[in-house]
């Protein structure tokens, strides 16, 4: 529904604008079923616990979507200007990458002491009021809108857009490879490293903590590449990397932990960066689409995207398991562990291969040269 969403926000007029009232009604939504979901209608195992458990998570995600979609479509209308994207595309990365840090330090404690339910309640009303706090940045930020179009024609118009369509197929295996790395880490660091189960949080902390900080390189890099250049080297580095992740272990004389280190840090380092460009530079396809249509439809490209983004995962979620069964994933035989990280590797080259083809610009002036378009 995601795509959908965001043409609602996009044609949406509305006293308070075509973002914030997703925001405003939306989130508390979201925060309520983070409680419900803890208050299940029966005590033990039933069906209608089942139903109750499926609903609510529908009506959650459906929430959160309803509050994301209009969030990310808001990036190009407080930053017009392409390299101001990347910075903001790198703060908004950092506190979602501090929040999910921050969670999951007081999840389990706040678990053991206040509950599940009261637990779900602070994480609601904070939630609540972090996005709240944002709807003070969005005051007199969109730009014209431009003829309204129905839903249908909308989609239609997005999915005839080539250079969209290169992102978001790129995008797709790239978040493919991405939660293959996510599920796969904990195998790697017990099964290929040898550390213990507790030591794969350590791991996990190091590769968060690389994305965040490694942001600023990145945003003093656009202003001398080409957000396409940059893009097409973070996805290389993100493969190559990968790639040599199979031969962890393999080298003798050198600690397995160093091994390991030598490999995933700079995995980290160019995907925090894929995560920061390629962001701000669905922008760039937003300005692209309002060349050909004189319309802003800014959400319903961030909504395609995040279908992207979720097809991707669920994919390599279903890969994985297939990988780790045929090949192994035990002390005596690793192989589909060190395997993932091949087939990761192929999957980011892929999104290169896909990605060639991009065309657009870091403005819109060099995007109707780079096309060949007529000026405005």
């Amino acid at each position: 529904v995601d795509p959908f969403i965001g043409h609602w926000s996009d044609t949406l007029k509305s006293r308070w604008g075509r973002r914030r009232p997703f925001l405003m009604f939306a989130t508390p939504v979201a925060a309520l079923m983070l409680v419900l979901i803890w208050t299940p209608p029966t005590a033990g195992i039933s069906t209608l616990n089942a139903v109750y458990f499926t609903l609510v998570t529908i009506a959650y995600f459906t929430a959160f979507s309803l509050v994301g979609i209009p969030y990310d479509g808001t990036l190009p209308e407080i930053a017009p200007d392409s390299h101001d994207r990347v910075v903001l595309s790198y703060w908004k990365n950092l506190f979602g990458i501090i929040g999910v840090l921050i969670g999951s330090l007081v999840a389990a404690p706040l678990f053991e002491s206040i509950g599940p339910v009261a637990m779900g309640v602070v994480v609601g009303v904070v939630g609540l009021g972090t996005i709240w706090l944002s709807l003070l940045g969005l005051r007199g930020v969109e730009r014209p809108l431009g003829e309204s179009i129905g839903a249908l024609e909308g989609l239609q118009i997005t999915l005839r857009n080539r250079q969209f369509i290169i992102v978001f197929a790129s995008t797709l295996f790239v978040h493919l490879a991405y939660q293959m790395l996510l599920a796969n880490l904990p195998y790697f660091v017990t099964l290929v490293i040898g550390k213990s189960e507790a030591d794969v949080g350590i791991f996990q902390g190091v590769l968060i903590l690389l994305m965040a900080i490694i942001g600023p390189l990145w945003a003093w890099l656009d202003k001398r590449t080409s957000q396409r250049q940059l893009l097409t080297i973070a996805m290389l580095g993100m493969a190559l990397f990968s790639a040599l992740t199979f031969a962890v272990g393999m080298i003798p004389g050198i600690p397995l932990m160093v091994q390991g280190l030598a490999t995933l840090v700079p995995t980290a380092c160019f995907l925090g960066g894929y995560f920061v460009i390629i962001y701000a530079m669905m922008g760039n396809v937003v300005d692209y689409d309002e060349i050909l249509t004189r319309r802003r439809r800014e959400a319903i490209y961030y909504g395609a995207f995040s279908f992207a983004n979720g097809l991707g995962i669920s994919v390599g979620t279903f890969i994985l398991p297939l990988l780790l069964e045929w090949l192994g994933y035990t002390h005596e035989n690793p192989l589909g562990v060190r395997a993932a990280f091949l087939a990761m590797a192929a999957s980011i080259l892929i999104g290169v291969w896909i990605f060639r083809e991009y065309r657009l610009g870091d403005t819109p002036d060099e995007t109707r040269r780079n096309l060949g378009l007529s000026e405005a």
